[in-house]
């Protein structure tokens, strides 16, 4: 986690180093990201940048939970309004929510697929860990509503079933997020469906 200076700077040089952290980490991963690339585009130098991080780990990891805390807040997800008929077509409606809501700033989800240490294992503890959790409620949420409505498959075990889900969801996002430059609003809405129909087809009873 950041030290404490970094909590004191203006919103705008906290916002400048995440969104150029967020940029470099979407496009090369952890491990390729260039620090100095990042800190030239946040406009500090190398030695200011270790009055607010240990290292480029600890940037990293700062940068991932602003994200993907942003990314959870966004998801409006209420599973007692599904039913049989609108299952899908809302599921479809909140990546297409998140998906044009972000367009603009593709990294968001990006540095939330890029991978890296924290990533490696659930954390235990930590805003991270209490992060994770929340994401796995409304994951929980979601397979259970799909059962009781008889729309998702009863017979894989339920962290499989969850695996498999986050699986897909990730592995289409980085497909996604690779081509973000190349596509249009429309695109972007039908890649909502297309992600939709996919998980219908691994979900649905057999």
């Amino acid at each position: 986690m950041p030290r404490p200076r970094f909590n004191k700077l203006t919103e705008d040089k906290r916002t400048r180093i995440l969104e150029a952290a967020a940029k470099e980490f979407a496009t090369y991963g952890y491990e390729s990201a260039s620090l100095n690339k990042i800190l030239e585009e946040a406009g500090i130098s190398k030695g200011a940048a270790y009055y607010y991080f240990d290292d480029k780990a600890d940037l990293y990891t700062t940068t991932l939970l602003h994200y993907l805390q942003e990314l959870l807040t966004d998801i409006s997800f209420d599973a007692g309004r599904l039913t049989a008929e609108n299952f899908w077509s809302e599921v479809a409606a909140v990546y297409r929510h998140q998906f044009m809501h972000y367009y603009e700033r593709p990294w968001v989800f990006g540095i939330a697929k890029s991978g890296g240490p924290v990533l490696m294992e659930t954390p235990a503890e930590g805003p991270m860990a209490t992060l994770w959790e929340s994401a796995q409620g409304l994951l929980i949420q979601f397979v259970q509503r799909g059962r009781e409505l008889g729309m998702i498959r009863d017979d894989l075990p339920d962290d499989l079933l969850q695996a498999l889900l986050i699986a897909v969801d990730v592995a289409h996002d980085r497909w996604l997020f690779a081509r973000w430059t190349e596509m249009s609003p429309t695109d972007i809405s039908f890649a909502a469906e297309r992600i939709a129909d996919t998980l219908r087809r691994l979900l649905e009873p057999r």
